[in-house]
């Protein structure tokens, strides 16, 4: 048996990691690891909320995880760049192995697509392009990662999807999860016989085969995310998980997108996606400048958090009612020096979506049409909303006018453009009529300018 396979206690709210972070709620859980969300409390009324990794029980005794886990935190930690999510810290407390995050207030990239298809709203392929660019910047940084003599750590996250893209509330976009990445020196990078790491949909045909991987293998997987994002389709499809293993490493280019999307970003999508790494896109810097190159218009992170906030808006209620719900219980057992930790409410475990998180492959693909011409592009219609709504000074909250109607922003934007011109036009022959009138003899200053 490992030493690490002692019985542990089991974690509870308002349990405190080495009496420094304090556990509220457990935000979410997989197979291996739960994320709770946790607090760190200061001096003079200092607080900051965190994400903390714990290994689940069955799993700490295993050690290629543990290596796994450590491997992350040792990687992940010496990036920094606004596109990746950062780790704090790591510790370990009465065999608790655990990893401190920044705390993202948000949803994953894959709930905001599922989101759009579930209204059954036309893909706003801009604000698709802007956050698959973000995440190129984020996986760049990482790539170029170099050890203290400067020597590259050759990384590559080898998991990219949009479940591990996350985008915050204020629309910054974030890469998350770096438990299978590679890299130089790594411990746990043994390869096992048969062991296949990443998501199939996104798989890079040299990962199939089990051949030689650099950074290239992420600019295949951000490609396959626009894909299947804008082809209702993964690039390789079939009868079940073998099947498609075949036809990824069968060195075939995926079928061509939908004549719905525009040659030019076509062109670029399926140029990450050769199969030969000779001739794909050669790193993620490059496909990141590629894609901004081909949006109608830039998308700045207001614009990310407005459709956030109109996509999304339950969700992002329901994680602050249940936040403010666990900073409740805190206060309360704070409050009664000793009290057991309360327990976690039903309503406050892991929160998932009520649809699925990929889109079925069984979905037309004309719904899913995109908005990119000129006269229908999210991003005009938006900016020309915006110009009007500074005209006029009645901006409407996000959810009278969501951000997916172009021609009834455009229409709006046009005609309070006209409106103004008429204006402009009679303020013009009003100003006009009082400097051809006969003017009044002056009246003496004291010293301020005169008013006209």
């Amino acid at each position: 048996m490992s030493a690490f396979a002692t019985k542990r206690k089991q974690l509870n709210a308002g349990d405190r990691l080495d009496g420094r972070y304090e556990l509220l709620y457990p935000y979410a859980q997989g197979g291996m690891a739960t994320v709770w969300l946790a607090r760190v409390k200061g001096k003079h009324g200092f607080e900051k909320l965190y994400a903390v990794k714990t290994i689940l029980p069955h799993m700490a005794a295993d050690t290629a995880f543990r290596n796994m886990f450590l491997d992350e935190a040792r990687i992940a930690s010496r990036i920094r760049h606004g596109n990746v999510a950062e780790i704090e810290d790591l510790g370990e407390d009465d065999g608790h192995l655990y990893m401190v995050l920044e705390w993202i207030q948000g949803d994953s990239w894959s709930k905001l697509i599922a989101a759009i298809i579930e209204r059954g709203d036309p893909i706003p392929a801009d604000l698709m392009l802007h956050i698959a660019a973000d995440t190129c910047a984020g996986l760049h940084a990482a790539h170029e990662l170099a050890d203290d003599l400067g020597q590259s750590l050759a990384v590559v996250h080898r998991d990219v999807s949009p479940q591990n893209v996350m985008v915050s509330e204020a629309g910054v976009v974030k890469v998350i999860d770096f438990g299978v990445a590679k890299a130089v020196g790594r411990a746990s990078e043994q390869t096992r016989t048969g062991l296949i790491k990443g998501k199939l949909e996104y798989l890079a045909p040299e990962l199939a085969l089990g051949s030689a991987v650099d950074r290239r293998a992420d600019v295949w997987a951000v490609g396959a995310t626009l894909y299947q994002t804008f082809a209702g389709r993964a690039p390789y499809t079939g009868k079940n998980d073998l099947d498609v293993l075949r036809r990824i490493a069968s060195g075939k280019t995926p079928a061509p997108l939908p004549a719905t999307v525009p040659k030019p970003i076509a062109d670029v999508i399926m140029a990450s996606l050769q199969p030969d790494v000779g001739k794909r896109v050669k790193s993620a810097q490059d496909f990141q400048r590629l894609l901004e190159s081909v949006m109608a218009f830039p998308i700045t992170p207001d614009d990310t958090a407005r459709a956030l906030r109109h996509y999304l808006k339950p969700r992002m209620q329901a994680r602050h009612t249940a936040i403010a719900e666990a900073l409740r219980e805190a206060a309360s057992r704070t409050a009664v020096p000793g009290a057991a930790p309360a327990p976690i409410q039903q309503d406050l475990l892991p929160m998932r979506p009520s649809f699925p998180t990929l889109p079925p492959e069984a979905a037309p693909v004309r719904s899913r049409s995109i908005v990119l011409l000129p006269e229908h592009s999210t991003a005009f219609a938006n900016a020309a909303t915006m110009a009007a709504e500074s005209i006029v000074g009645t901006a409407a909250p996000d959810d009278e006018h969501p951000p997916l109607q172009p021609l009834h922003k455009v229409w709006l934007a046009v005609a309070t453009l006209i409106t103004l011109g008429v204006w402009s036009t009679v303020v013009a022959l009003a100003v006009q009529s009082q400097f051809d009138a006969p003017r009044p003899a002056p009246v003496p200053s004291s010293g301020s300018h005169a008013q006209f």
